[in-house]
């Protein structure tokens, strides 16, 4: 398609910005495409970038390097009987030392010049980058939107749509309850602490080098949830139902301006892929999800009489936009931003942090 090529897929690899060329490629697979790096990257987005990359020098034909791969990507590195490992060594003219199974440690990669060492660091990325992106996300970075004002105007609202609105499918399982309410900016699938830690570094680096930058000079920022909208096309189909954010007073558009820097600085990192591959991040908090609904007792069973995962059960949010369109939620002042796990909970009601930075 014509707008594939004037927007090419791009991919960031130890600082690199790497062109996709073949679009019927998918990022997840590059690591079986026969010609991986010839003819699925281009250097023409080549930003350079991997300077900071340490290779040490052991003598003047020897060079070495070390990275975390955490254990639940080596598979991936070894392919089936070792053939991704060999495949990495021959085309990069390197040795790859991995650990076993049951080991810690780094994955070391020795090589005859500097450039070698770091090709071989480069695809190992591709294929760390590649195997978490299938991975479900564990944590997400957030705002949280549950100042007190705001989680009383919110069990109000539950209980007068609880009232009010008998709709189908409406039950008080599925709303997300105040002290959780948040602006949610990405997600990401952490593995192991190393990789947390890697995380929450990244996301105090981007407090000093993208979200300060924006926000220094409109401190206290303050935030207002109003209004309501929904995922899907038809209300009466509803998943999930969520409120609107704005800024208080002249400063239009910062919310979005920083979001989308955090997401964009996370990308860089390989850490993050953009939502459905946005350029924007969809601001939205979640009011109501049909996924927390009370599952039954009662095992759900195919037609084949196999236990099976019960079917999500939407609900007709028609009445509840109709009554409570410009619903006030109140104002929330943003002072920190998290590093949140999911579906882990903190003593406050919130989500459990990994990390977090104060912007106070």
């Amino acid at each position: 398609m014509m707008s594939d090529i004037l927007r090419p897929h791009l991919v960031w690899i130890e600082g690199r910005c790497y062109r996709v060329n073949d679009h019927s490629i998918e990022v997840t697979s590059l690591q079986e495409h026969d010609s991986y790096e010839n003819d699925t990257y281009d250097d023409e987005y080549d930003e350079g970038g991997d300077e900071d990359v340490e290779v040490v020098m052991m003598d003047s034909s020897r060079y070495r390097s070390s990275l975390h791969v955490s254990k639940h990507y080596l598979g991936s590195i070894i392919g089936k009987k070792g053939a991704m490992k060999l495949r990495i060594q021959r085309d990069t003219n390197t040795e790859l030392k991995i650990p076993k199974q049951g080991q810690d440690g780094d994955v070391v990669i020795y090589g005859p010049s500097e450039s070698s060492v770091k090709a071989a660091r480069r695809r190992i990325n591709i294929i760390v980058m590649s195997s978490r992106m299938k991975q479900r996300a564990t944590h997400f970075i957030s705002i949280p939107m549950n100042s007190p004002d705001v989680v009383k105007r919110y069990e109000k609202f539950e209980a007068e749509v609880l009232r009010d609105c008998p709709s189908r499918g409406l039950e008080k399982s599925i709303f997300i309850g105040g002290q959780k309410l948040h602006l949610t900016l990405g997600v990401m699938c952490l593995m192991d602490n190393e990789e947390r830690s890697i995380a929450s570094n990244l996301l105090k680096q981007a407090k000093n080098e993208v979200i300060m930058p924006i926000l220094l000079e409109h401190l206290p920022l303050k935030i207002r949830l109003k209004g309501l909208s929904y995922m899907n096309d038809d209300p009466s189909e509803i998943d999930v139902l969520y409120g609107l954010v704005e800024e208080e007073g002249n400063t239009k558009g910062l919310i979005q301006e920083m979001s989308d820097a955090i997401v964009d600085f996370y990308y860089r990192a390989g850490y993050m892929e953009r939502e459905h591959g946005r350029e924007n991040v969809k601001l939205h908090v979640t009011l109501i999800n049909s996924k927390y609904r009370s599952k039954s007792d009662t095992p759900h069973v195919d037609d084949q009489g196999t236990r099976a995962r019960q079917p999500r059960i939407n609900f007709d949010g028609t009445e509840i936009l109709e009554k409570f369109a410009n619903y006030d939620f109140g104002v929330v002042e943003l002072n920190s931003i998290h590093l949140s796990q999911r579906h882990s909970t903190g003593p406050d009601g919130y989500y459990q942090p990994t990390c977090v930075i104060n912007l106070q």
